[in-house]
Order: structure tokens, then sequence, then C-alpha cells
């Protein structure tokens, strides 16, 4: 399978997920089912950075989410409900991670300088 294809399908089902677990109460965390969320965001921001994709924008984001809530609006009314909620969760979230990314950008460059 063509790479860029998979990155593709990795970040429209996880932010699929991720989208009903928001929905759902959950917010990104470090234990349980927060764990589970920061990592399924975690790993569609890794892939849409592979694509090129600015993950700064969160208009990005914004298309996402639409998208999720055209599909399964009828179907799941939280996910339309809690839009708002979802976008800005995610959006935080691609912060954190663009920092932690820095951040160990940083350390790695001060570590091969020795």
């Amino acid at each position: 399978m063509n790479s860029n294809l998979n990155n593709v399908y990795i970040i429209s089902d996880h932010i699929r997920a991720s989208c009903f677990i928001i929905a759902d109460g959950v917010t990104p965390s470090g234990k349980q089912r927060g764990y589970i969320l920061r990592r399924l965001i975690r790993r569609s921001l890794s892939s849409s950075l592979k694509l090129g994709i600015d993950i700064s924008n969160r208009s990005y984001f914004d298309e996402l989410v639409n998208s999720v809530c055209t599909i399964y609006s009828g179907v799941y009314d939280q996910i339309t409900e809690n839009k708002d909620l979802i976008v800005d969760t995610i959006y935080l979230e691609s912060q954190k991670y663009l920092k932690a990314i820095s951040v160990g950008a940083s350390q790695w460059d001060k570590f091969l300088a020795k």
C-alpha cells in the first residue's frame, strides 16, 4: 500500500475515533482512557506531519471534525453537539505535541553537539 495513502487512513480513522471519545467526555491525559485518546490524536498528528500538513493551523482540525460531523450527525448527535469542544481538544493536543517535538529536537541537538 502507498505510504501516503496509509497515512491518510491513519488520520481519518484516528480522528474519527477521537471525535467519538471526546464527545463521550474523555480528555487527553496520561492515564487510562485519556491516554488512549492522546495516543490516537498524536498518531494522527504524526501522520499529518509526514504528509507535510501544517498541524499548527486550527482550520485543518475544523475541516476534519466537520467531515466526521457530516457523516455521523444523524447517527450520533453528540458529535455535532460537541463539535467546538472536539476541535478545541484536538487543537490543544496538537500544540502540546508540537511543543514536545520542539523540546525533543532541542535535546537531541544538544546530545549530538557533545
